[in-house]
């Protein structure tokens, strides 16, 4: 049974095709890579799974609910939660209100729930405080006792885990994570790499992931789905990935390929 089923999905800018009727599966309890070099089309799927950029053909359906044409909010709202390459913090919100924010589809408050704050609303905010926290707890000592820090405080590797942590709070049942490792040392790399195999086996959460670092992707990944040039050319095992000619001549040129 597919939690994600992506299905001949193409994108085209101008005359550009970013993606060519590509294909992938992904099963609960999951986790998967995807690789490929620069202008693969990577970032550009992640963007058609969370509403950010439009299918020009194909479907994508997240538990037997099409996604291809909703927009984020209401995809976010199934259980789909992501981060992106680059990090998008508020640099003078503190740790906890950045991983607050990610609570807004579980709140049902408006405007004048938030201005009289009935008993119903402090409770549902408090709710929303314990469940923040109990999320950053998940990163030990990383991010739990800087709840009150603002955000620019943090170290760019605690910043990327913020982010991580502001998706997972949402509760979802599939999270993309797009490069989480960029910029990283392989110290900091290798932390990630365990974080992503407790959000699996701890939380319960289904991870897609798109990662430069093929030591983080092979020894992570259930299984690795490869694009070059918008096209699925691999899909297998780590190992299967790790041999395979036309992923060996994406990455490395047709010499070393052959």
């Amino acid at each position: 049974m597919s939690l994600l089923k992506i299905h001949s999905v193409s994108v085209s800018f101008g005359g550009l095709a970013a993606l060519k009727k590509v294909d992938v599966d992904i099963r609960p309890g999951e986790i998967v890579g995807l690789i490929g070099p620069n202008g693969a089309g990577k970032t550009t799927l992640f963007n058609c799974l969370s509403g950010f950029q439009a299918v020009d053909e194909g479907t994508i359906h997240f538990q037997d609910e099409a996604l291809h044409r909703l927009p984020p909010h209401r995809i976010a709202g199934l259980g789909l939660a992501r981060t992106f390459q680059s990090s998008r913090i508020f640099r003078r919100m503190t740790v906890l209100d950045h991983v607050l924010l990610g609570r807004h589809r579980q709140q049902k408050a408006g405007v004048w729930g938030a201005l009289i704050r009935p008993d119903w609303v402090r409770r549902e905010e408090a709710d929303s405080r314990k469940r923040g926290c109990e999320i950053l707890s998940f990163f030990e000592d990383r991010l739990l006792p800087r709840v009150a820090d603002f955000a620019d405080s943090l170290s760019y590797a605690n910043r990327r885990r913020l982010e991580i942590a502001r998706a997972l709070v949402s509760d979802p049942q599939l999270l993309l994570l797009d490069e989480p490792t960029a910029g990283m040392n392989p110290h900091e790399s290798a932390g990630i790499a365990k974080l992503i195999k407790r959000i699996r086996d701890e939380l319960k959460v289904t991870v897609f992931f798109i990662e430069h670092d093929m030591k983080v992707i092979m020894g992570v990944s259930d299984r690795i789905v490869v694009l070059d040039h918008g096209e699925k050319i691999a899909e297998g095992l780590p190992e299967e990935i790790k041999r395979n000619p036309e992923v060996i001549e994406a990455y490395l040129g047709r010499k070393h390929g052959a």
